[in-house]
């Protein structure tokens, strides 16, 4: 578990991180350099989920290299379907990183939502629902290596 208590904000007891794959943690369907070794890191706290619609059609290739927990959602309501995975896995221990408007949902319903520019940019209507928006997935990540840098940016 990684926790850490946010003045004004609350404390969070995460358990679970939900990242979304094309756009957010790879880029034109073939994850980014460096990300792999960041999230196993993590991956010795908290459950590590990567979450897709799988827009190129290869996650299965990949996810066989990735080593982390693939959970496919269908592409006709993957907004609908991101949603509801961190609804079933308890919204209040869930982190979930994302860039589309997609993710919008899922960031909005878990604990912490962290939006992602990154090189494919972010959605407008994600970062309305975004707690927090980062320029690209290792920043993001690193929130969740070292959950004290959220208290400048989340605290009152």
């Amino acid at each position: 578990m990684i926790s850490v208590s946010i003045p004004g904000w609350g404390d969070l007891d995460i358990e679970y991180l939900v990242v979304d794959y094309n756009g957010t943690c790879a880029f034109d369907g073939k994850l980014k350099e460096g990300v792999k070794e960041i999230m196993e890191k993590i991956s010795r706290h908290i459950k590590v989920f990567i979450i897709t619609a799988d827009s190129y059609g290869n996650i299965d290739n990949e996810g066989n290299t990735i080593g982390f927990s693939i959970i496919k959602v269908n592409k006709d309501q993957s907004g609908k379907d991101k949603a509801r995975v961190i609804r079933e896995l308890g919204p209040e221990k869930v982190v979930a990183i994302g860039n589309g408007a997609n993710d919008a949902t899922m960031l909005k319903e878990a604990a912490l939502g962290i939006g992602v520019i990154g090189g494919e940019g972010c959605s407008a209507i994600l970062m309305k629902e975004a707690d927090l928006v980062v320029n690209n997935i290792v920043d993001a990540l690193g929130v969740i290596l070292h959950p004290e840098r959220l208290l400048a940016t989340l605290r009152d």
